[in-house]
């Protein structure tokens, strides 16, 4: 593949009416904007020049203009294509090597991210498209070969050329990956104009790839798709347009292929799940979560399938999306979406509950994947409750508060392990980048883990890439983040240059393809949060059928709580702990199986 460059009749008359005045009344909160305009390069008063060091096991990638490049949670700035064995990274450049701030470069790694290249040559530099902001990229390679068979997919918002706003959108390759060779386009988004979301993927086994660009007035989405860049069809899907919506707005969670079929999924104010729960009302902000497909390579859609969380037993305090920005006119929802082996789409999404007092009330990180077992056709895993519930530590640095919890969904190539990445409250009381990962058959995710750990330093801009690498039972998952180049404390002048920094984090998961679904060791892992208030997790896991006890002690050994007592079959088990009743202090928490007993400490903060 080469790129070229180149008394019914009444009721039928009342109805229309009594539609329309009933979605007149919907509460319904708008889109958050996102930033337009760029602050000019001042000087600032913590802003101090020291080495350039990473935190983790991060490392420095490339320079860009300034900090607001992949300022936008819901977009894909990293890929990682498991056959080639290849990660790439795209941003916005430096002076030193770009003509603009709005030209887009990109970076690739064939060692998994040990050492890094710049391509020579840039995405957009070969025609006046100077306005680039927040890139996004996929890597398409539908045959499954080496390097050679690859190629770069690149999306982008474009402001107009007097830089008044996102009114066009971007979009180049580059053939093969690597290559230099990139050709770039502008749509301009007549009529309709777009938005700063601009979301890419590509079928897994064949070369369409695909990007989308939302319209800037109503809520309508338009895909784009070619096999060669020669010819690039440009569509509206009925299923996605405005109507869908009620004009009341639509936020882009990004899209996925999985056996030659495309998945697009969004965060927007459906018509049809409006009304369409009887007994649940309207979720609060008139915002919820659902997804479209397609079998024919993007030709014709699916209409949405609409989660409706609340009627998911263990998420029915749960009554709407996490709003991190508190309090203001909009809502500035984040997530992720991505596919699992049998075409079973996983949302990622932040949940709050506003029903129960506020000492019980929690903001979550919450898996949401069909299950057709389940009564609502959905099922759920929790992958924290400790979200920051003041939003405040994700409104500082180089994120301009728009990035929120930014949390991402990766899988590996077989579909069958995944890991979840997201940005809260960590060392020093500043954003840290936190992961967890599962396998597809587990009942709940691993104890998170702070890849950044930094007690000064304020991540929040942090991106995953959707796929991981597999190496036997280890798997890598691989994250960046961006931070003012020079700068060690929370406060930095996000104008100046800033790094960009990829890291790796490896974990081993075993017996994935076992279909017992069983474990082979007892364990008992460490409560999350730690410290916590009110409520954590505890994670166990039992390598035969038995009876299993799980027991809260005071340190008096007085028992307080009985989280599990009955027969338990092999496998992963997570249980939530509610102290909102018991007093400040350290407790032991013991679990037994058979013979098999552990203890570990949980400290409750109030």
């Amino acid at each position: 593949m080469k790129i070229k460059t180149c008394t019914f009749l009444l009721l039928l008359v009342l109805l229309p009416v009594l539609v329309f005045a009933g979605q007149g009344n919907r509460d319904i909160v708008k889109k958050a904007p996102i930033n337009v305009t760029e602050p000019m390069p001042s000087a600032h008063p913590n802003f101090v020049i020291t080495n350039t060091t990473a935190d983790g096991n991060y490392i420095p990638v490339d320079t860009m203009a300034n900090a607001f490049g992949p300022a936008i949670g819901q977009l894909n700035p990293l890929a990682f294509d498991p056959y080639s064995g290849t990660v790439a990274f795209v941003h916005r450049g430096k002076s030193t090597y770009a003509a603009g701030s709005g030209e887009l470069w990109y970076n690739y790694s064939t060692d998994f991210g040990v050492t890094w290249k710049r391509v020579p040559a840039g995405i957009n530099t070969s025609a006046p498209q100077i306005y680039a902001r927040y890139p996004s990229m996929a890597i398409s390679n539908g045959t499954k070969g080496n390097l050679s068979a690859t190629t770069a997919l690149f999306s982008w918002p474009e402001l107009t050329s007097s830089g008044s706003g996102f009114q066009q959108l971007g979009y180049g390759a580059d053939q093969p990956l690597a290559a230099g060779a990139c050709a770039s386009f502008i749509d301009p988004g007549t009529p309709n104009a777009y938005t700063s979301a601009a979301v890419c993927w590509a079928s897994d086994n064949s070369n369409w790839m695909y990007w989308t660009g939302e319209w800037s007035t109503g809520a309508g989405t338009d895909l784009f798709r070619t096999t060669d860049f020669g010819s690039i069809l440009k569509t509206s899907p009925d299923t996605w347009n405005d109507s869908v919506f009620a004009s009341g707005g639509s936020n882009g969670l990004g899209g996925a292929c999985v056996n030659g079929v495309s998945y697009y999924a969004v965060e927007g104010t459906f018509n049809d799940w409006y009304y369409a729960t009887p007994g649940y009302g309207h979720f609060a902000s008139g915002w919820g979560v659902g997804y479209t497909k397609s079998t024919d390579n993007g030709v014709t859609w699916s209409t949405y399938k609409v989660c409706d969380f609340r009627r998911i037993p263990k998420l029915a305090k749960y009554d709407r999306l996490f709003d991190y920005k508190k309090g203001d006119a909009y809502v500035s929802y984040q997530g992720d979406m991505n596919v699992d082996k049998n075409g079973k789409v996983h949302l990622l999404v932040q949940l709050s509950d506003t029903i129960s007092t506020e000492v019980d009330a929690e903001d979550a990180l919450v898996d949401l994947y069909e299950d057709a077992t389940q009564p609502s056709g959905w099922n759920a895993t929790i992958v924290t409750k400790d979200l920051d519930v003041t939003g405040n530590v994700w409104l500082l640095g180089p994120g301009l508060g728009q990035m929120g919890p930014s949390s991402y969904l990766a899988f590996d190539k077989a579909r069958g392990v995944m890991a979840a990445q997201w940005i809260n409250t960590g060392a020093g009381g500043w954003a840290d980048v936190f992961i967890s990962y599962k396998k597809l058959t587990d009942t709940a995710w691993s104890t998170p883990v702070n890849l950044t750990n930094s007690a000064t330093i304020n991540n929040t801009q942090a991106h995953l890439a959707p796929m991981l690498r597999t190496n036997g039972s280890e798997f890598s998952a691989f994250s960046m983040y961006g931070y003012v180049a020079g700068n060690n404390l929370p406060y930095g002048d996000t104008t100046q240059p800033t790094v960009a920094y990829c890291g790796v984090y490896k974990f081993t998961v075993t017996g994935v393809n076992d279909k017992s679904q069983t474990v082979s060791s007892f364990e008992l892992s460490q409560n999350y949060p730690n410290p916590f208030n009110p409520s954590t997790t505890v994670n166990f896991s039992v390598p035969e059928r038995t009876n299993v006890s799980l027991k809260v002690y005071d340190m008096l050994g007085r028992e307080v709580a009985n989280l599990v007592n009955g027969t338990k079959e092999a496998g992963s088990y997570s249980v939530d702990f509610n102290a909102s009743k018991l007093a400040s202090g350290l407790y032991i928490y013991t679990l037994k199986a058979g013979s098999s007993s552990m203890s570990k400490k949980m400290m409750l903060m109030k």
